[in-house]
């Protein structure tokens, strides 16, 4: 497997992104499959959550 690219706001917690925690729902898995391994900057979520926070913030979201 190839070390892809992933969402830093991939199953942190629901105050960012709820796809990756918790029970994983059918639609999550569509999500995780479609957005979170290597799309996300198509993600909508992942936009909304790109325009709240600055860089520097999102660096340190993904290195929790």
């Amino acid at each position: 497997m190839t070390n892809q690219p992933i969402c830093p706001f991939y199953g942190k917690n629901d105050d960012f992104c709820d796809v990756g925690c918790g029970y994983i729902s059918p639609h999550d898995v569509n999500m995780i499959i479609r957005y979170c391994s290597k799309r996300y900057c198509e993600c909508a979520k992942y936009q909304e959550l790109a325009d709240r926070y600055t860089q520097k913030e999102m660096l340190l979201v993904a290195a929790a």
